[in-house]
Formats: structure tokens, C-alpha cells, sequence
């Protein structure tokens, strides 16, 4: 897999199944049912390491699960988030991105809007491949409470139609819609080239991404509410109970 053939899904219709995932097993798994891409996410801050945002979630982090994700995969497209704090000027950015690719991402995932268009400039001019993320953005969110994300959302979405043009025309490659709603992520797609891939934005994107730990059980700390809208409360994986009955089978 790689962005050539993930553009041509926008382009027939096909959508981008893309799922998050932080080390070799998952990615092992996830390749053999050919997953289209990989997210390394900096949501590995809450899934993994316990914390309560992505802010604690150093490039350190990233570059570890980075490498463990590529070495369970050999064809998947892997795209690793850049980390709050990495890319505030264009030769951070260039740096702290060059060492995700190097540990084996083919892009890398940036917050940001306006703001960042001389970072992705930058980059491309560095032959790095850069997915884009607008909406609500968690590396912005310094408390999170429902007033601060719906204060931090109503702002986003004012400009959020051309910062995702601006963004493409900086040389973004793919744009993650992130708590978009339906209908601006719609207007989204239809308007620019590139993929985009929704996070609780509806089903109007050319790819959606979940996060695989929300996939695989009903937890009340990871619990993402937006599979209430894809699944069946009884579709899901019961790890716990699995677990359970194989204790009880051994003991």
C-alpha cells in the first residue's frame, strides 16, 4: 500500500479503512487483514501510557512505537503523529519528522491549520509526506472539559473549509477531519483532491480511522461513544469475559 493507491480509493469511490495501533502483534494482525493504513497515534498517551491527553507523549514515545509498528509490517502504510512541542519552526519539524520516517513511518500527522502552512511547505520541499489534521485538536486543548472543546470547535469551524484548501495547497497529502460535523466534512471532501480520512465526523469522508483498543472492548476509560453509531452494543469483543473463562479453564 502506499499514497498513490490511497488516493486512487478517493478518486473510485473506495473507502480508507485506517486504524490506530502501537506495536509489532496489532500490526502484524492488522496487515494480514489488509487494513489500508496504520495510524501510530499520540492518542497512545491515554490508551497506552494511562495519561489523561496526548501532551505528556514525548517524540521519544513516538519514535518506540513507530519502530515496533513497522517491524510487525512489511507492506502497510504507517503514518506516525508528530507530538506536541516538535514542530513549532520548519527545521524542528524537519527534524523531528526525519526520525519518524527513519523508524520506519512513510508520513507523518500534524495539528494544525494556517498556521503550519510554512511547516508542511517545508517539509515537502524535504520530500516528507504530511497528513494534516483540523477540527478538534487535542494537542490544543489544555483542559479537557466539555466547554473548553466546544469553545475550541466553534472557533475551528469557522475557517476549517479553507484552512483544509490552504493546507492542501501547502502540499498536504491526506487530511484527518477530526469531531467535524457531517456536513462540513462533506463539503470537505468534495472540495479538495486529497484523501480524507473522518474521526467522528460521519460517514461523508473517503476513509474513517478508530482507535483499535476501542474496537476491541467496551472500556468506561478508552470507550470511544461514536462506535454506539457503527456497532451493536452485543458486536463487541468481550476481552474480559474471553479472559475470565480462560483463567477458570486453567485453574
Amino acid at each position: 500500500m502506499n499514497l498513490t493507491t490511497l488516493k486512487s480509493m478517493k478518486n473510485s469511490g473506495k473507502k480508507i479503512i485506517m486504524l490506530t495501533c502501537y506495536d509489532a502483534s496489532f500490526a502484524h494482525l492488522l496487515e494480514s487483514i489488509n487494513v489500508n493504513a496504520i495510524l501510530v497515534g499520540d492518542s497512545l498517551g491515554m490508551v497506552i501510557k494511562g495519561d489523561t491527553s496526548t501532551h505528556d507523549v514525548s517524540l521519544s514515545d513516538m519514535i518506540y512505537h513507530t519502530k515496533a509498528v513497522s517491524r510487525g509490517t512489511k507492506s502497510t502504510f504507517i503514518i506516525s503523529d508528530l507530538p506536541i512541542n516538535t514542530y513549532e519552526t520548519n527545521n524542528l519539524a524537519y527534524k523531528s519528522a526525519s526520525t519518524l520516517i527513519e523508524a520506519g513511518a512513510d508520513m507523518v500527522k500534524l495539528e494544525g491549520s494556517a498556521s503550519l502552512l510554512s511547516v508542511v511547505h517545508h517539509l515537502k520541499t524535504k520530500d516528507i509526506k504530511v497528513c494534516g489534521h483540523i477540527g478538534l485538536m487535542p494537542q490544543s486543548i489544555k483542559s479537557i472539559t466539555q466547554s473548553e472543546i466546544k469553545n475550541v470547535m466553534q472557533k475551528a469551524l469557522e475557517t476549517i473549509i479553507e484552512d483544509a484548501k490552504s493546507l492542501e495547497r501547502s502540499g498536504v497529502d491526506m487530511m484527518v477531519l477530526s469531531s467535524t460535523p457531517e456536513s462540513i466534512a462533506k463539503i470537505i471532501t468534495q472540495e479538495i483532491s486529497i484523501p480524507t480520512i473522518g474521526f467522528h465526523s460521519g460517514k461523508s469522508c473517503d476513509g474513517e480511522i478508530f482507535i483499535l483498543y476501542d474496537l476491541l472492548m467496551k472500556s468506561e476509560i478508552f470507550h470511544d461513544l461514536y462506535l454506539n453509531d457503527v456497532f451493536e452494543s452485543n458486536e463487541f469483543i468481550d476481552i474480559k469475559d474471553f479472559l475470565l473463562k480462560f483463567i477458570k479453564s486453567r485453574s
